[in-house]
């Protein structure tokens, strides 16, 4: 199973760190990304309280694109509880929501091919249509920074005319929430930084750097933050050629069971399904004779229609696995499962429906449990 492999590879990163790992990972796949989110908290705090009692350091590995702010405190807020040291483990992406967890860290392992991301959080808001839009933090003030600094507009009334404009179309609130948003940024960011950075007066203004740095000069929230960046930036980035090595290895299986390179897409399930026969179908085809009437007259009943139907295609079942807590102590999965509606219209479209059955963290042994089940 790829859960043992895994669980062995845990086990040989806690050998050669001697502290225990625990592991949470949030799926990039295509189709089914997943973001960090207050429902996987109850399987961090079995995590932690699985922790052997004289615990008084922890590795914290995380994979993610980010997502609820508040669990990147919570998680880290909970690992400050219960251990003196942290260590956070990145050996690949660990965006926003995510970098906030290892800026609550005393040292981040970074490997080569991991980055962290910028910390200004994005804001999704429903427009008069109820679409939904999403953008930065930092969007509204680089807009108003154009306007002064590229377009030379130094006139109050045209300035206050376009922010006018920008909170027509944002929403009052919505700058407001924007606003707020920045500062909690830079407060959780600073916060988590204090927890273990000196907060003298040289400490704090390292602190201050770092947070603004993150939180405004990228210009894009998907920057990658290299290792090398990282450093420079002010981070404690430490690097162990074993320790990437094992971590890219666990990196790898994990990718594998998040099936990270295979896109989730309804039409390849259905076309990779027993029913995609009955959606490929042959289509019938009517030779009407040239020498055809215009006064014929053909007439259909709904009953015609229902008897002339060959076949019906059945739902498809699909599931996929979207996050990870697990440990060489106790393992969760976060799998959904459902179903696909499906069927082919008359101009040859393949129409699909894909509905949720079930959507849970389920509890998973590691082979230690099924061993003493056994003998059991």
């Amino acid at each position: 199973m790829s859960l043992d492999k895994r669980i062995a590879l845990y086990q040989q990163i806690e050998a050669y760190r001697k502290r225990p790992l625990i592991v949470y990972v949030t799926s990039k796949r295509k189709g089914v990304v997943s973001m960090m989110s207050s429902d996987a908290i109850p399987c961090l705090i079995e995590q932690i309280d699985k922790l052997p009692p004289e615990t008084k350091e922890v590795d914290f590995l995380i994979v993610s694109f980010g997502g609820d702010p508040m669990v990147a405190w919570r998680i880290s807020s909970l690992l400050r509880q219960r251990v003196d040291k942290v260590s956070v483990l990145i050996p690949q992406s660990a965006y926003s929501a995510a970098t906030l967890v290892a800026l609550g860290a005393n040292e981040i392992m970074m490997h080569p091919n991991g980055n962290l991301g910028p910390i200004d959080f994005q804001i999704v808001m429903e427009d008069a249509s109820g679409q939904s839009r999403s953008y930065s933090t930092e969007d509204i003030s680089a807009f108003l920074d154009f306007v002064r600094e590229k377009l030379k507009l130094t006139d109050q009334e045209h300035i206050r005319t376009l922010f006018e404009k920008t909170c027509q179309e944002v929403g009052s609130l919505g700058i407001g929430f924007t606003a707020r948003s920045s500062k909690l940024a830079e407060d959780m960011g600073g916060n988590l930084l204090a927890e273990h950075m000196n907060s003298g007066e040289t400490g704090q203004a390292k602190i201050h750097a770092i947070i603004d740095h993150m939180n405004r000069k990228f210009q894009s929230h998907g920057y990658p933050v290299n290792r090398k960046e990282a450093k420079n930036i002010g981070l404690n980035v430490q690097s162990d050629s074993t320790l990437d090595a094992l971590m890219w290895q666990a990196w790898l299986l994990l990718e594998e069971e998040l099936k990270e390179r295979e896109p989730f897409d309804p039409i390849c399930e259905l076309l990779n399904s027993s029913e995609a026969s009955k959606l490929l179908a042959p289509v019938p085809q009517l030779d009407v004779p040239l020498c055809a009437t215009a006064t014929g007259h053909y007439n259909t009943t709904l009953s015609d229609l229902n008897n002339a139907v060959t076949s019906k295609v059945e739902p498809v079942d699909y599931g996929y696995t979207d996050a990870i807590v697990e440990s060489p102590r106790v393992a969760f999965a976060h799998k959904v499962k459902g179903k696909i509606l499906s069927h082919r219209t008359p101009d040859m479209q393949i129409r699909y429906n894909v509905l949720v059955k079930s959507s849970v963290w389920e509890n998973l042994p590691v082979q230690s449990q099924r061993k003493e089940r056994k003998s059991s």
